[in-house]
């Protein structure tokens, strides 16, 4: 009898765990989609600039541009783009500390749109930043928008 309980309880509980997850901002996210795998304070671009990487020479070309004043530079990732794709935000030229964070605002067949909150940090210094993040996402024929 209490093996039939312990089932009961672990098949109800698992059921929530599928439950789609809801971000502080309260936009509705499937937990794998968009997956933070780099950040960085310094990106080599003083404009905003998003990229959508879909192939490891663009990426190469990416990460040599950062890494151009660094010394060691940052390792490129080790990316599967059969199955995966790359987005990279690059905020441009800050003086204050932030973090910029994309987020999935909507998505239909044919588009994904990306929005970016702007997370603040502790100030520590007046120094000229400039922020960059680069996330995963599963390989995907929909246009990536950025808002």
């Amino acid at each position: 009898m209490k093996s039939i309980l312990l089932v009961l309880i672990l098949l109800f509980s698992s059921c929530k765990g599928q439950e789609k997850a809801v971000g502080n901002d309260g936009v509705a996210q499937t937990p794998d989609q968009l997956q933070l795998i780099e950040k960085d304070n310094y990106s080599g671009s003083d404009e905003e600039e998003f990229v959508v990487i879909k192939d490891v020479k663009t990426l190469q070309e990416f990460y040599s541009k950062v890494n151009r004043t660094r010394k060691p530079g940052l390792p490129v990732p080790q990316i599967d783009f059969t199955k995966e794709m790359l987005v990279i935000y690059c905020a441009g030229k800050r003086q204050n500390s932030f973090e910029p964070r994309l987020f999935v605002t909507k998505e239909s067949e044919k588009d994904l749109v990306l929005g970016v909150k702007n997370e603040s940090q502790k100030k520590t210094s007046t120094s000229i930043t400039t922020p960059f993040s680069v996330y995963k996402l599963p390989l995907t024929q929909k246009k990536i928008i950025l808002e």
